[in-house]
């Protein structure tokens, strides 16, 4: 609608105002719905049915087990994942993250050589208080293995 006039604008100015040709704004007006779209539609309603049903608990992996079990169609994760996110839908229970952090924290706290105050400091005050061993594996012929293990000493020098 024009503001001064109080008239409505014509196909032509409003479609030059937005920079779509008149032959796409009628090639719009005119389109039919295709049948992938008809089925994202209905699969799109069942999905907001069964969430109402449930509280909003489902993810798009559940989601997807039902859909395939009891409509006639055959869905992918990504699909789901799709119809869901232009539809607005949201589960209202998320996978909790890992705090990686805390866990190498507490993988390196069973490693004698670490400490929390220290972390790996590898200053001993005296000989023979750290010893490091390194330890590896050769395979060779018919699965036939040997170990080679080299050990030395920190703190002497």
């Amino acid at each position: 609608m024009n503001p001064d006039a109080g008239k409505l604008y014509g196909i032509s100015k409003a479609c030059r105002m937005m920079g779509v040709s008149r032959a796409a704004y009628y090639k719009w007006t005119h389109r039919k719905v295709t049948v992938h779209e008809q089925e994202n539609q209905a699969i799109r309603d069942y999905i907001i049915e069964l969430e109402e049903k449930n509280h909003y608990v489902f993810g798009v992996k559940r989601l997807m087990t039902y859909i395939n079990a009891e409509t006639q169609y055959h869905v992918s994760h990504g699909r789901v994942r799709r119809i869901m996110r232009l539809a607005g839908i949201r589960a209202s229970i998320r996978v909790a993250k890992r705090d990686r952090q805390v866990e190498k924290k507490a993988f390196l706290l069973v490693n004698k050589l670490y400490t929390v105050n220290m972390g790996h400091a590898f200053h001993p005050v005296a000989p023979n208080v750290v010893w490091v061993t390194d330890c590896s594996e050769i395979t060779y012929g018919q699965g036939q293995q040997t170990e080679a293990t080299a050990k030395r000493r920190k703190g002497s020098s």
